[in-house]
């Protein structure tokens, strides 16, 4: 935790609460985080971090759904929850004045659920289990995610199965909850126009009665097999492709090189994909790259959707810009161009309350050090080509990428990654 602006208070029971005050904002970002995600669940657990979500705004012993519902909206309060492969957080943004009753509400929700209606949203997120299923442009990336990590629970989906949902009774989804729930586990984290002591003391108020319990602890990841590849039928008009390769953690020195890496080659309308794929070929629509960050893991992914006549010309035009990536530097006019954009993309998002607290939450649960927008600038600032071409040529090798692809006839795709 680097950035002085950031200030940490530890309760006697271990729950932390980080505050940022921004002096010249006009509404506070709350967010109660958990550091329970889809990882640390057993296989024929999986989705239930992410049903314990749902289950928080089903009602308390003082409110039920709708009055919860209410209750924020009295307070005029943006909220919402999320779950991913690492944690689960409740976040409201609200104006100054209604910090005290928008923690009372959503540290309600997490202490203490009431876990009414189980078996109807049990079937809502088996209706929304099918609805991705529906969608066979995020499919394909559950797929490569399941190549990258093999047996490692991040490669599953953070939504689990319906097989796996619907197993979950009120008995477990309680065992689960006394777990994962507990003040090792739980911290707040607030930026905006706050008060960092009246929140701590508020915070202590409501969270200091919060079991002691003991922090998850991760298993090891098992080692990824070789370069490998895998096809889904599905009657779709297009072929969906996501190529991919392992990354790297969220607190690795490289991460603003694998920044600069990712932006360069799919990040935007003048990266090489977008360029070469569709706008002097026409072969897709959507063709991009990202990569993404765990504590420990990362993963980079090239997606593209193309039709049966031009999917083969677009993984092998992608094959090739990989290749180019790893045989000579960039240039400085395009690592410039990057940088550039890089240092705008994040500067200008941390104008948000939203995004100062979203990123202390991160922070503290992938162990990414925290850095002042001015530090932040200078790491992108201090990238050089040698950078990219040297994670490239580690991170993008025909042996390290793997290929999974959805559509209604099976083709051999896998041969563009390996021969470039």
């Amino acid at each position: 935790m680097a950035d002085a602006n950031v200030r940490l208070r530890t309760l006697e029971n271990g729950v932390r609460v980080y505050t940022e005050p921004m002096r010249e904002a006009t509404s506070v970002a709350l967010g109660v985080w958990i550091r329970a995600g889809s990882r640390d669940e057993p296989e024929e657990r999986a989705g239930i971090t992410h049903l314990m979500e749902h289950m928080l705004f089903k009602g308390t012993p003082r409110l039920d759904a709708l009055g919860l519902a209410q209750a924020f909206e009295s307070i005029g309060a943006q909220e919402n929850a999320a779950t991913s492969q690492e944690y689960t957080f409740v976040y409201a943004r609200f104006l100054p004045q209604h910090l005290e009753r928008a923690l009372e509400i959503m540290t309600d929700m997490v202490v203490n659920p009431t876990l009414a209606d189980l078996e109807r949203e049990r079937e809502v997120i088996v209706e929304e289990i099918k609805m991705y299923e529906d969608r066979p442009d995020q499919m394909v990336g559950e797929y490569l995610s399941g190549l990258i990590f093999n047996r490692d629970p991040l490669g599953r989906p953070v939504i689990g199965t319906a097989e796996t949902v619907r197993s979950v009774d009120h008995n477990t989804l309680r065992d689960f909850h006394r777990g994962a729930y507990t003040a090792p586990n739980v911290f707040v984290a607030a930026a905006g126009r706050l008060n960092p002591e009246r929140l701590e003391r508020l915070v202590e108020e409501r969270l200091s009665g919060l079991p002691e319990g003991r922090p998850f602890e991760r298993a090891a990841r098992p080692q990824p097999p070789e370069s490998r590849a895998s096809f889904t039928f599905k009657e779709t008009e297009q072929y969906h492709v996501a190529l991919g390769a392992s990354g790297i953690s969220a607190s690795d020195e490289d991460r603003f090189a694998m920044a600069a890496l990712n932006n360069i080659l799919g990040g935007g309308m003048s990266s090489r994909l977008f360029q070469e794929v569709r706008e002097k070929r026409g072969l897709a629509y959507a063709v991009y790259s990202y990569h993404q960050s765990y504590s420990d893991a990362g993963e980079l992914e090239i997606y593209a959707g193309s039709t049966a006549g031009n999917v083969q010309e677009a993984v092998r035009v992608i094959s090739e810009q990989i290749a180019s990536l790893r045989e000579e530097p960039v240039s400085e006019e395009e690592l410039s161009r990057t940088k550039e954009q890089l240092k705008s993309s994040t500067l200008l998002a941390l104008e948000s309350t939203g995004a100062r607290m979203s990123r202390i939450g991160r922070s503290v649960i992938t162990g990414a050090e925290l850095l002042t927008p001015e530090e932040i600038a200078g790491r992108i600032d201090a990238v050089t080509a040698e950078d990219v071409l040297r994670l490239a040529r580690r991170h993008l090798a025909p042996e390290r990428m793997y290929l999974a692809a959805i559509g209604p006839k099976e083709l051999d795709l896998q041969r563009y990654i390996s021969a470039n």
